[in-house]
């Protein structure tokens, strides 16, 4: 027996395989080209199936970008700290809910301490100097009131005590603002939601306005999304997109949102825009989900074909074209997105072809199609 897998064969493999498999789906020409002699044609259908045809006409098709966004609540905030200092402790997680002002970390508050202690020195100094210049300055008022000291002694001291009741304002000052420092060790809640993300733990160092936490509230929700400036040029307010998603369960879901806010700055380092979508409240998406949002960017010629009109034959996607003899034949086609009510097809069809749907029974190649109802096109053509 001779090897299959020899030079020879592995030549012809790739040129049989083909033609088995459409001989064994019956989608093979039913013409006599390359028939063995004394071999009979099969014999064609005769009974008439009834079913709707479309001729397919060439239509003007978007070209769409997707971007990857997230759900968000509108009075999202990053928690961040207005102090340098080591984390002390982290008293939420992810996913916790909180309530308005509850504690949600803790600074260590050594530094701040110091700096109090600090301020406080630096206030006895200055009142000091201020009791001194006080002092200098009412003696030198009475010689003054004397004419016992020029005019030029005594203006000095005047400016004198002026300048220590400055110091002395500036220490108080700046011992108000080192015991504020003392509330923001502690960082609480601004509002009631639910802890989305931790960015710091215990131990680790916290700078000021680094964000350590999120924190979303119960407000309305939102997609935001990164868009290149292709699609950000496309695009205005009050723009209905569409949103595609997947919830817990698995199942594919897709919601029709309006933009609510566009950001004309182009992000520096990802050179994208953001673009904030409306969430309808009918819609059941969770905060921090993943989507994916998709932008009609051009226009394009393409076919459309109606979704039952694809009919699935050993695995092999198609169309049944109507030929002139009043038969389906099945055809390959390549499809792509979703347009409409209506499905793209990329490869395998050509304008001006008539496919077949809504079928009343099994539909076998060659099977002679009597036509229930007419395309719009085709009753405008006949009238």
């Amino acid at each position: 027996m001779r090897n299959l897998f020899s030079p020879l064969s592995r030549h012809r493999i790739p040129i049989l395989l083909p033609w088995v498999l459409l001989t064994s789906l019956g989608l093979g020409g039913c013409g006599g080209h390359g028939k063995p002699e004394g071999a009979t044609a099969p014999a064609l259908p005769d009974t008439r199936i009834s079913a709707r045809v479309e001729t397919i006409s060439e239509q003007s098709l978007p070209v769409q970008a997707r971007f990857p966004g997230s759900v968000i609540t509108s009075d999202q905030v990053s928690i961040s700290s207005r102090v340098m200092g080591y984390v002390r402790s982290v008293d939420v997680h992810e996913g916790q809910t909180v309530k308005a002002g509850q504690t949600l970390l803790t600074i260590d508050a050594t530094d701040v301490t110091s700096a109090i202690s600090q301020a406080r020195a630096e206030l006895g100094k200055a009142a000091a100097g201020l009791s001194d210049a006080k002092a200098n300055f009412e003696r030198y008022a009475s010689l003054y009131k004397e004419n016992a000291v020029p005019k030029q002694v005594f203006d000095q001291i005047q400016t004198a005590y002026k300048v220590a009741q400055g110091n002395y304002a500036a220490a108080q000052a700046g011992v108000k603002q080192a015991e504020a420092q003392l509330t923001y060790v502690k960082l609480t809640a601004p509002f009631e939601g639910t802890v989305t993300s931790r960015m710091v733990d215990p131990g680790q160092m916290a700078y000021p306005s680094s964000p350590l936490l999120t924190l979303q509230g119960g407000g309305q929700k939102q997609v935001e999304v990164q868009v290149n400036s292709q699609a950000f040029a496309t695009l205005k307010l009050g723009e209905l997109l569409t949103v595609s998603y997947t919830d817990f369960t698995g199942n594919q879901h897709r919601f029709q949102g309006e933009i609510e806010r566009m950001v004309d700055a182009t992000d520096p380092i990802t050179h994208t825009h953001t673009v904030k979508i409306g969430v309808p409240s009918s819609v059941d998406v969770r905060s921090g989900n993943y989507v994916v949002v998709t932008v009609n960017i051009a226009q394009q010629p393409g076919l459309v074909i109606p979704p039952a009109a694809i009919f699935d034959r050993g695995g092999v996607r198609g169309v049944f074209v109507l030929g002139k003899d009043g038969r389906a034949w099945f055809r390959m086609v390549r499809l792509g997105a979703e347009v409409g009510k209506g499905i793209e097809v990329l490869a395998g069809l050509n304008a001006g072809e008539t496919v077949v749907y809504d079928v009343a029974t099994h539909l076998e190649n060659g099977s002679l199609i009597e036509q229930s109802v007419n395309s719009p096109k085709q009753a405008a053509d006949k009238s």
